[in-house]
């Protein structure tokens, strides 16, 4: 075959430019940092690259998430500590009227205050986040959750509950509806309710009501009825006999697997009833205890009717308290197993970042002794090149 000067010069160009390429290329790795630049630098290794950065776009998104839960639920824990602490002075309050060295004006006066913690509540049932969005409207993040009106306050949101995802199978509740934190509370002692008949002329009072004995416990509708200030009878929802008695201030009055206590001294024909607990939410509980502290007692059966009311208030006053401090209760669960997930998210996202380093990352001290090697062979061609372009016959003719 015969070679050409053009053809050995072709050659000659096209190694020189292949080898300035390889060189480039090199220059660029060192200068990025970063072995694979594009996806021709290594198809596999890009590829397994850009699953990995996938990963780790997906665990940021959870850190946001976390940080957003975090936001949020931190608002509705402050806000719950809040509405205990204005039901914590609703009941100091609600003992202080309760004494019997007060009057009529006294009580009116603790019911103003009572009022200005029955507005703090609903404002704090109403609170908004850094969003504007309403924490205990449920799903209606939009809507006032909670409105005044005159058969009192009314709950306008639903019975939803966002949740935010912080894992890949992990998910965290950010909110709680204002039906479950504020409205389905359980009156009474949760098991029953006790109240006095508005007619009785006596001075007998409720005190505590207890289930004494579950096996025992039957859930019913009773009257306790007196015959006489002594003598009681105690009757189910039917009407049925269940137990008769004689009476002394201060006993225990027990049937059915219930124990009340009653003291004062009732008079023939009045009567206390035992009723099953149902659902309250705090704000008839709070308008109810300043109702009963505005009326007038101007007799001795008048005030003995108010302290079974307010007594019997006191312990919705606890029931409310001891849901909000059970949401609150919740709400720290959630808090720490957004912190537990975040520092799982963590070391993921860690071992990810390394992993993606090994891959794409350029090894410096590798790539320096190549370009070293790269430049030497350059220098070498180029000079063998102009050398052997001076070769000609001529010159040894």
């Amino acid at each position: 075959m015969r070679v050409t000067s053009n053809s050995l010069r072709n050659l000659f160009l096209d190694t020189l430019q292949s080898s300035q390429r390889q060189m480039l290329e090199n220059q660029n790795r060192i200068a990025t940092g970063r072995r694979i630049n594009s996806p021709a630098d290594d198809p596999l290794g890009a590829a397994r690259i850009a699953e990995l950065d996938a990963s780790l776009a997906r665990l940021e998104q959870f850190d946001s998430n976390g940080l957003l839960a975090r936001s949020r639920l931190g608002l509705e824990e402050e806000t719950l500590v809040s509405a205990i602490n204005h039901l914590q002075r609703a009941r100091e309050l609600a003992v202080q009227a309760n004494s019997s060295t007060l009057g009529d004006a006294d009580r009116q006066a603790i019911a103003v205050e009572l009022r200005e913690r029955l507005d703090g509540l609903v404002a704090l049932a109403n609170t908004v986040d850094a969003s504007g969005q309403y924490l205990f409207a449920g799903f209606q993040e939009g809507t006032r959750p909670f409105t005044v009106g005159a058969a009192g306050v009314t709950y306008n949101g639903d019975q939803g509950a966002r949740s935010l995802q912080i894992g890949d199978n992990r998910l965290v509740r950010v909110g709680d509806p204002g039906s479950e934190v504020f409205m389905r509370i359980p009156n009474g002692n949760g098991e029953f309710t006790l109240s006095a008949n508005s007619a009785n002329a006596g001075t007998g009072v409720l005190g505590a009501g207890t289930v004494s004995d579950f096996a025992a416990f039957v859930s019913d509708n009773y009257v306790i009825d007196f015959t006489s200030s002594t003598d009681f009878e105690v009757r189910d929802g039917v009407g049925g006999l269940v137990v008769a008695g004689t009476y002394a201030p201060g006993q225990t009055i027990s049937f059915s697997g219930i124990s009340i206590e009653l003291d004062g001294e009732p008079v023939a024909g009045d009567q206390f009833m035992v009723a099953p607990s149902s659902s309250q939410d705090v704000f008839s509980t709070m308008q109810r205890l300043v109702g009963a502290l505005e009326q007038p007692r101007p007799t001795p059966a008048a005030r003995a009717l108010l302290h079974t009311e307010v007594g019997q208030l006191l312990q919705d006053v606890d029931q409310s308290i001891e849901r909000l401090i059970d949401v609150r209760a919740d709400i720290g669960s959630r808090l720490r197993a957004i912190d537990d997930q975040s520092a799982i998210n963590s070391g993921r996202a860690i071992a990810l970042t390394e992993t993606v380093s090994e891959i794409r990352d350029l090894d410096y001290a590798e790539a320096i002794s190549l370009l070293s090697q790269q430049l030497i062979g350059l220098e070498a061609a180029q000079q063998s090149f102009v050398r052997i372009q001076g070769l000609s016959l001529f010159r040894f003719l």
